[in-house]
Parts: structure tokens; C-alpha cells; sequence
């Protein structure tokens, strides 16, 4: 019976909050918490309050971003693909001349990313990993609306390490390059915007010492994706 009652208030509860007069209450939610309402009813309640043209400063100043993704990165030797999840913090500032948007940014990420055992001229045991990685550069882009459409690129780096479970041998490198890609940038409110953004990272060759002599020169790329949300200050 008591299972009973949650669920019919549960779906009476529902019915309010979708219904016309659920709607009109949320519209009058005082100013900085009433939905736009160009949405249909319930998706117009969790979109935040913003007036139809964005101020121009929406789009400028220093800006901060964590975010969560995606990379791989490849090998041009015998070594097994690296793989896994980025968690990293990027921030710039932004200038804004009419519909152009450009600027300075960088980013630095903690990888979860590792390879499986791999054979290196018939030798097993071979494993990579890379545990953090960045970039500075700029990006530049073009609004339409409330949407950024921009390209950004500069200079890469990544720590890297090699390691042989077979011989207990191991050593590691910071990586250099660059990097170019790309994104999308909605801007949610007035100081918030969501991102999401792809990079094509070029590390110029490597040797590791773990590695045997005639197979211990390295060729890397790196493909990286992420989301996150954009604060302006």
C-alpha cells in the first residue's frame, strides 16, 4: 500500500510540473531562475535564463575550463596503441571584434592512458604510457548566434614512458610538437558556455633507451577529444 502511495504521488507530482499551470509557475520563477520558455514544456526548465541577443562581453575576457575526454595516441614502431580517459583544466582570454573571437589559450591534462604488452623485433614485454600532456597556443573562430565555430593550434608536449616487464627496464621522455584542431562552443548563459573540441597532436620522433637499439626510435601522433564547461570572468 505504501508502494502504492509513492507512486501515485510520485505521478501526480509529474503531471503538476508538466501541465500549462506547471509551466506558467516555472515562468514566474523570479528573473535569474525563469527558463527562456522557447522550448516545449519540461526542457524549457533546465535551460538557464538569458535574454535573446547575448552581450558582447559574453564573449570576451579570461575564461577557465575543466573538462573530461578522450585520446589515443599511435606509434609509428611495434609498440601497441595507447589509450583512455583525459581529465585536464584549460583557460585563456578571449577578444571579440564583431563576429571574430581570437586569443591566446593552454591546457594541461592528466592521461589515463596506457598500452597493452606488446613485441618490438620479437622481443615481448614492451609497454608504453603517457601520464599527462599539454599545449599553448591560440585559437580563432567565428559566431554565429550564440554558437563559436574556431580553430585552434600551437606547440604540444606529453611525458611519455616506456617500460619492459621482461628485463625490469624502464625510461621515460618529454614529448614535443603540435598540435591543430578544432570546436564547437555554445554559449549556455551570459558567463558559461559548453565546449566540445578535437586535436591533432604531431610529436616529433623519439628514442628510449628500454627499447632494443635498432628499434628504439619512436614516431607518435595523438588524436584528442573532450567536453567541458567554459566560465568567463
Amino acid at each position: 500500500m505504501r508502494n502504492v502511495k509513492r507512486k501515485t504521488l510520485s505521478a501526480l507530482t509529474m503531471s503538476a510540473l508538466l501541465s500549462p499551470a506547471g509551466v506558467s509557475m516555472a515562468q514566474s520563477l523570479p528573473e535569474p531562475l525563469k527558463p527562456i520558455g522557447n522550448l516545449s514544456s519540461p526542457f524549457n526548465l533546465i535551460i538557464p535564463n538569458y535574454g535573446e541577443a547575448p552581450l558582447p562581453s559574453s564573449w570576451q575576457g579570461f575564461y577557465f575550463k575543466p573538462s573530461i575526454g578522450y585520446s589515443s595516441i599511435s606509434f609509428g614502431n611495434q609498440l601497441s596503441d595507447a589509450k583512455g580517459i583525459t581529465l585536464g583544466a584549460s583557460g585563456g582570454y578571449d577578444f571579440r571584434y564583431n563576429n571574430f573571437v581570437f586569443g591566446p589559450t593552454a591546457d594541461l591534462n592528466y592521461d589515463f592512458l596506457s598500452g597493452s604488452e606488446s613485441s618490438v623485433n620479437g622481443m615481448s614485454g614492451y609497454r608504453a604510457r603517457i601520464d599527462f600532456d599539454g599545449s599553448v597556443g591560440a585559437r580563432a573562430g567565428y559566431l554565429w548566434g550564440r554558437t563559436l565555430i574556431y580553430m585552434t593550434g600551437g606547440y604540444a608536449f606529453a611525458n611519455m614512458s616506456v617500460k619492459n616487464d621482461a628485463f625490469g627496464l624502464s625510461d621515460s621522455r618529454t614529448l614535443s610538437g603540435w598540435t591543430a584542431g578544432g570546436g564547437l562552443e555554445y554559449l549556455w548563459s551570459e558567463h558559461d558556455s559548453l565546449r566540445f573540441a578535437y586535436r591533432r597532436v604531431q610529436f616529433f620522433d623519439e628514442s628510449f633507451d628500454s627499447l632494443p637499439i635498432d628499434g628504439n626510435k619512436v614516431k607518435f601522433n595523438m588524436n584528442k577529444f573532450d567536453i567541458g564547461f567554459v566560465h568567463r570572468f
